[in-house]
């Protein structure tokens, strides 16, 4: 039987394992598509919603718990909830598996919890700590781990982690061997670049 394409998710990037993107070690995904056209965003690439990679919930899972090291998943975009039920499978894995989730969104968590969609419902049951909130860029500012401006909240939906718990922004650079560049963190990209290339 032929698998349910639905319960894929629209990946932009995935990476196994990065101290980046939250508390400890965790794997990151980054979904493909957004409807929101922030201005100023720093990922303009995962707007579209064209097909990138499409992945089984399980897959990710699976190649997330290869390292022993790993503590959990933070989920960014893109939007997420733009595609909310694999999205909620993602979540609801992560759970079983004892990974701690964290997950960004354009959107406010008082919108989200007034969606009613099943799966966002669903996938709001299984996150640990919910960022929340367009980027403005307005409002930008770098003194807080991972957002980019100052409107963005923290949203604790359990216990398991205390603000404390972030570390600072950091940035990690890898350098294929056909030379590509890729960033994930945060910091002022833009500048980071620049010093890779004029080095």
């Amino acid at each position: 039987m032929a698998e349910d394409s639905t319960c894929r998710l629209n990946v932009h990037r995935f990476l196994p394992l990065t101290q980046a993107e939250g508390p400890g070690w965790r794997s990151c995904v980054w979904v493909q598509g957004c409807s929101r056209h922030c201005e100023g965003c720093f990922s303009p690439h995962t707007w579209s919603h064209d097909v990138c990679q499409l992945l089984l919930p399980e897959e990710i899972i699976a190649q997330s718990l290869q390292n022993s090291r790993v503590e959990g998943i933070t989920v960014l975009g893109g939007e997420p909830f733009e595609q909310p039920e694999p999205l909620a499978k993602l979540l609801s894995l992560a759970w079983k598996k004892k990974l701690s989730t964290v997950v960004f969104t354009g959107y406010t968590h008082e919108q989200l919890l007034a969606d009613g969609h099943p799966g966002v419902t669903a996938s709001l049951s299984h996150i640990d700590v919910l960022i929340d909130g367009p980027y403005r860029q307005a409002e930008r500012d770098f003194s807080r781990p991972l957002v980019g401006s100052a409107n963005q909240r923290f949203i604790f939906l359990t216990d398991r982690y205390i603000m404390d718990d972030f570390p600072p922004n950091r940035v990690e650079v890898r350098i294929g061997k056909d030379g590509s560049i890729a960033l994930n963190g945060m910091g002022q990209m833009e500048k980071i670049i620049r010093k890779i290339k004029d080095s």
